[in-house]
């Protein structure tokens, strides 16, 4: 009876990680052991919800018995039906058992596919997102490009250098992790100033040749570049009037 009960909570634990949105994403950002009690911990819930509605059924033929007892609703004098539940077992497993199973499958099952909450729309996707990258740095800025369209400087270990618009992210699996970016200015960080050195000016391709998000026959996602998390050393904003001015305040500065 303990495995059973351990198998159906394990089980109830995956399905529901594994369809659930918010879970989905919580679990892939959780190694080790947190994978396992994560599995378990929502496995416990609907075991316990199980139980409960049990115990509401051992409450109705509680009052059903002690009603029938006292009225004679029925022919039976002394109904116990109550007890008759506790002691009534199902292929060697006790019946109370076998309907909190039941019944926590059934919650299991509607809590991932049919009630409401598992289906997010476009609003509480995006506060879903928000209140995951809160503990990520990355994430949290990456979110920020893509919902404000601010252009992102990425800084690549190589000393590549993009500066462009955010278009997707993939934070699921570690090794897989990528960003999707619009390139507008490409170089490299020069090795004796570590100033920024252009060496494809995207945005002046697009403006010549009348490219954008919409344009045919190409448009700018044909020029996307999909980049490893893990290649990555640096992540901020850029904005241009800002870095203009930064750069005419430094020329200023230097000696003639």
């Amino acid at each position: 009876m303990g495995t059973a009960i351990f198998m159906v909570l394990m089980v109830c634990g995956y399905w529901y990680t594994s369809r659930d949105m918010s879970s989905r994403l919580k679990i892939k950002r959780s190694f080790g052991w947190d994978v396992y009690f994560l599995i378990a911990l929502y496995g416990c819930i609907f075991v316990l919800q199980g139980v409960l509605a049990t115990g509401f059924i051992w409450l109705v033929l509680l009052a059903a018995s002690a009603m029938n007892n006292t009225f004679g609703l029925s022919e039976i004098i002394h109904a116990r039906w109550h007890v008759e539940f506790m002691t009534w077992s199902f292929l060697g497993i006790q019946a109370p058992v076998v309907i909190m199973l039941a019944f926590a499958v059934t919650f299991c099952v509607y809590r991932s596919n049919w009630a409401n909450s598992a289906r997010l729309t476009a609003s509480s996707r995006r506060d879903l997102y928000q209140r995951l990258s809160r503990s990520n740095g990355i994430e949290q800025m990456l979110l920020q490009c893509m919902e404000e369209g601010e252009l992102a400087w990425v800084t690549l270990k190589s000393r590549r250098i993009y500066i462009g618009m955010i278009h997707a992210a993939t934070f699921e699996h570690a090794s897989t992790a990528n960003i999707v970016l619009i390139p507008m200015l490409s170089g490299y960080r020069d090795a004796r100033t570590l100033n920024l050195a252009v060496e494809h000016n995207y945005s002046h391709w697009y403006h010549m040749h009348e490219i954008d998000f919409t344009s045919k026959p190409k448009s700018a996602l044909e020029f996307r570049k999909v980049i490893m998390v893990d290649q990555i050393e640096s992540l901020s904003l850029f904005d241009p009037a800002s870095a203009s001015a930064l750069a005419m305040d430094a020329n200023e500065k230097e000696p003639a």
